[in-house]
This record gives C-alpha cells, structure tokens and sequence, in this order.
C-alpha cells in the first residue's frame, strides 16, 4: 500500500481527520473516485415543432430528442467542415472555429444556461407553428 494512503489512513484513526475527508484525500492520491460521478443537470436537447393547419386531418409535428452526451461527441464534426464552406461562412460573418462547442453543451448540463433557446409562435391556435428548443 502507498506511503501516503497509510498516512491518511492513520490521521482518520487518530480523529485529525474524518472518514470523508480521509476518502476524498485517498481519491487525489491514487487518481481514483470512489464518490458518484458527476450527474449533470441537464442531459437532453429538445427540439419541438408543432403545425396546426386546419386543411389536413392531422397536424404535423417534430420531437427530436437528442442526448447532450451524444451532441458532445459529435462536436468535434465541425472539423470535418470543407475550408471553403468555412470560408463562405466567415465571409457573411460566421467564424465556426471560434465557437466552441464542447464548452456550450458543458454550460448546458451544468445548468448555466437554462432558460429556453428558441420558442417562436406564429400564427394563431387554428393555425398557427410553434417552435420549441430547450434542454432538460
């Protein structure tokens, strides 16, 4: 056993230490977790799309569901983007290699941004589209 494990272990028998702190301290030291991972407040992107349209016998609609663990992994895609698509795009002002990705999804299964992303109603309830975009 590790020198500095059995040091920690002999502070939580002398009472310096409490069990918590002694397991936290053996976690930084070994490079192991032993708490729970993480769970992150949000994990899901939500697309909703609903259009009423009174001349059909059913309205249309969209769900997508799309995990954020899922969008995170898929982040790294936008290195796939052609340079001379990037270069139109930063031509009418859109600079995709500055937007980072990875860091938004973390902001959005943290909780930082929480609030709903897009919700656009047009139209009125007989025939009318909304269109919804959330995490949760």
């Amino acid at each position: 056993m590790n020198e500095e494990v059995l040091k920690v272990l002999e502070m939580v028998q002398d009472g310096k230490i409490t069990k918590e702190e002694g397991e936290k301290l053996i976690s930084a030291i070994t490079g192991t977790e032993s708490e729970k991972v993480r769970k992150s407040k949000y994990s899901m992107l939500r697309v909703r799309v609903n259009v009423n349209n009174p001349d059909k016998s059913e309205n249309e609609r969209v769900n997508i569901n799309l995990p954020l663990s899922i969008a995170k992994k898929a982040a790294s895609l936008v290195s796939l983007i052609p340079n001379d698509a990037k270069k139109e795009l930063s031509e009418k002002g859109i600079d995709i290699d500055s937007i980072n990705l990875v860091e938004l999804i973390a902001m959005f299964e943290d909780g930082e941004i929480n609030e709903e992303l897009v919700n656009v109603v047009s139209g009125d309830d007989e025939t009318g589209t909304t269109v919804k975009v959330y995490v949760d």
